[in-house]
C-alpha cells in the first residue's frame, strides 16, 4: 500500500482544502462516497460535491478535477452540489462530510433535500414502480 492509500481523514481533508483554496468561487464542498464512509479500497475514487457562486465552465471543472486527482492520488468524481438532484443529493446529505463552507449554505441543501423527499420522490417512486411492473408483465 502506498502512502497515498494510507492518507487519514485529517490529511485528506487538508489536501482537499488546499486545492479548493485556489478556487475562491467555491463556497461549499462535501466529501461523500467510500472515502467519507471510510470504506475506500485501493481503486476507489474521490467523490466530492462542490458549490460555487457561479456554475463552473467545463475547462475550470476539468482543471479542478486534475488538481484534486494530483493532490489525492485517486481519480475524482466531481458534481455540482447546487445542481445535483435526487437521489444523489440525499446520499451526499446523509453520508457526506462537509469539508468547506458555512452552516447556512449546508442547511439550505438539507432543506432542498427534505422538500424534494416530500414533494417529488413519491412521484418518482411511483413512476419507477409502474415501469418495473410494465417490464415484468411483458
Amino acid at each position: 500500500m502506498s502512502a497515498i492509500d494510507m492518507v487519514g481523514d485529517i490529511e485528506l481533508t487538508k489536501r482537499i482544502r488546499r486545492v479548493l483554496s485556489r478556487h475562491p468561487v467555491i463556497r461549499l464542498a462535501v466529501l461523500f462516497g467510500s472515502l467519507a464512509r471510510n470504506t475506500a479500497r485501493r481503486d476507489s475514487d474521490l467523490d466530492i460535491a462542490v458549490g460555487a457562486d457561479i456554475p463552473f465552465h467545463p475547462q475550470e471543472k476539468i482543471q479542478l478535477i486534475e488538481e484534486l486527482a494530483e493532490a489525492i492520488g485517486r481519480p475524482v468524481d466531481l458534481v455540482d452540489i447546487f445542481a445535483v438532484g435526487e437521489p444523489l443529493l440525499g446520499e451526499i446529505i446523509t453520508s457526506g462530510k462537509k469539508i468547506l463552507g458555512d452552516d447556512s449554505s449546508y442547511a439550505c441543501l438539507i432543506s432542498k433535500h427534505l422538500i424534494n423527499q416530500a414533494d417529488f420522490m413519491p412521484y418518482q417512486r411511483r413512476i419507477l414502480q409502474e415501469r418495473r411492473q410494465a417490464w415484468i408483465t411483458l
